[in-house]
């Protein structure tokens, strides 16, 4: 029996038959030859090949193509499952409104995907559905496997470094750098950072700004007196402001990974007469709409999802529209989100930064 091959197969096959690259095929097959001045004579010779090499599109090509107001562009959005939060909203939010400033026409898929089994959707990568793909979240595991293969579309990493792939980034370690400034104090003696077993990249890069950043203003902070969890609940928010307490000596500062953490943290605080910010000065990493509501007001420091997703568009138009085989890399500043539980307003008042 023949195997069956992958569309992404087939198109390789087709750009070595033709001489032209993969992407000027997969622009082509997807109907938008002449939209970025692909000449007539190539365009025949793709078209010929392909069905010489029996060339199948899939069906949501074709109906991009048959429809009678064609979708230019199809951005495939892939979100870790233990990280759906308000941030992917915010990030569509960011691709929408992206796109409406720059009057074209985005389709966005959302694919969520477990840690380590990025891959299982690899196809869609490979293929012609999409115009372009957004990753977020990748595990050092899934990139490698990202890495090893080839793609006919842009793509885009959240967070993560990479010399073969476009790079969106946020300066993690100068946010965690920058947190321990605005909670410092001379009478701020230790600090603690409260985050997950399996922490991301990022989150390791905010850790270390902020010890580095605690040390050289001389609030003493340790290792050991950092704690670890699972995952994000009321429950865990309390037992680890209790283990904290229970190794350091206040006044202190802290660095919370999750502002889902914020109740569990607060009560705990409350029930056992521990002030914020008198005793205990924190920040919580991503800002939520009830953190401001608190007694007293919940400090944060953010992903600037929205910023974040119109440049990834931004990459993508340009690679679709120009073919360049060149990775870009964008790096953009932390939000911050001041208010009372880390000490106080900055002198203009609450901001974001």
């Amino acid at each position: 029996m023949e195997t069956k091959k992958t569309a992404g197969a087939q198109i390789k096959e087709i750009a070595e038959k033709v001489g032209v690259s993969q992407s000027t095929v997969s622009v082509v097959l997807g109907g938008r030859g002449d939209r970025i001045r692909i000449s007539k004579e190539t365009q025949k010779k793709v078209w010929d090949a392909a069905r010489e090499l029996n060339y199948r599109p899939n069906i949501y090509a074709r109906r991009l193509r048959q429809a009678e107001e064609e979708v230019p562009y199809v951005l495939a959005i892939f979100w870790r499952t233990d990280n759906l939060n308000s941030r992917v909203g915010r990030f569509i939010r960011g691709v929408y409104e992206a796109s409406e400033k720059r009057e074209c026409r985005v389709e966005v898929m959302i694919q969520p995907y477990r840690p380590g089994e990025l891959m299982r959707h690899g196809e869609m990568l490979s293929g012609n559905r999409i115009s372009g793909a957004v990753i977020s979240g990748l595990s050092s595991e899934d990139q490698e496997a990202l890495e090893a293969g080839d793609y006919t579309i842009p793509i885009i990493l959240i967070g993560r470094e990479s010399t073969k792939f476009h790079c969106v980034m946020m300066d993690s370690y100068r946010s965690g750098e920058q947190c321990i400034a605005y909670m410092a104090a001379p009478g701020i003696k230790t600090a603690a950072f409260i985050g997950f077993d399996n922490n991301s990249r990022a989150e390791r890069k905010m850790e270390a700004g902020f010890m580095v950043g605690c040390r050289s203003r001389n609030i003493r902070v340790k290792e050991d007196w950092n704690v670890y969890l699972g995952c994000s609940s009321y429950e865990n928010g309390y037992g680890a402001a209790r283990e904290v307490l229970s190794k350091i000596e206040l006044p202190s500062a802290w660095l919370v990974a999750d502002s889902r953490l914020a109740g569990g943290i607060m009560d705990y605080c409350q029930d056992n007469g521990i002030r914020v910010p008198e005793d205990v000065r924190i920040i919580f990493f991503e800002e939520s709409g009830i953190l401001k509501y608190n007694r007293p007001p919940l400090s944060s420091v953010d992903v600037p999802s929205m910023e974040m997703a119109e440049t990834a568009l931004d990459i993508m138009l340009l690679a679709c529209n120009s073919q360049i085989d060149i990775p870009i890399r964008r790096e953009h500043l932390p939000l911050y989100c001041i208010r009372e539980s880390s000490g106080g307003l900055p002198q203009d008042g609450e901001g974001k930064r």
